[in-house]
């Protein structure tokens, strides 16, 4: 159970390269929410980070996922907060593969993918395709933003709260 999960994230916690990958991870998370208008309303970069805010799992950044509500968009309104909600699950995999060469987290990320896909009628065969595209899409915003993507690490490192994440990453969108 729980108790598993932060032991086990503890271990491997401390491992610095381990540490480096999730920060790398969660901040393409963040900042492709930010420049996609996806709300952020928090982050954990930990299990016990996670747990002590009543999240589950290891971590990660949280989203206002109201846009995901049923409500009566229009239909190309709705795909393309699909495309936005698709493009920021799979930037923590596209952040640690350009840093990395591979990923490995993010399979979390790929079941709420697969996830709001089929609940929005695609079938399972249609979801790697789609995987593959949000994984390009995020780090194409990545690359583009790689002053701001640098900061936010920096930032996210010294745990700022999102309001000031928000703000490094505007000062740098502003300078380049």
């Amino acid at each position: 159970g729980k108790g598993v999960t932060l032991l086990l994230d503890w271990l491997a916690g401390t491992r610095s390269e381990h540490r480096d990958r999730i920060l790398k991870h969660e901040a393409g998370h963040f900042l492709t929410a930010y420049l996609l208008g996806i709300p952020i309303t928090g982050y954990t970069l930990t299990a016990w980070e996670a747990f002590k805010q009543g999240q589950p799992g290891l971590g990660g950044v949280t989203f206002d996922t109201q846009q995901l509500s049923p409500n009566p968009l229009a239909l190309s309104e709705m795909r393309l907060t699909l495309d936005r909600f698709c493009t920021v699950w799979m930037a923590g995999i596209a952040a640690e593969t350009l840093a990395y060469g591979d990923a490995e987290g993010g399979l979390e990320d790929r079941q709420k993918l697969r996830s709001l896909l089929t609940t929005f009628g695609y079938s399972e065969s249609d979801c790697p395709l789609k995987e593959r595209w949000a994984i390009l899409q995020a780090q194409t915003l990545i690359q583009n933003n790689q002053a701001s993507y640098e900061a936010l690490i920096e930032a996210m490192k010294q745990r700022a709260s999102v309001a000031e994440c928000y703000q490094i990453v505007q000062q740098y969108l502003a300078e380049n």
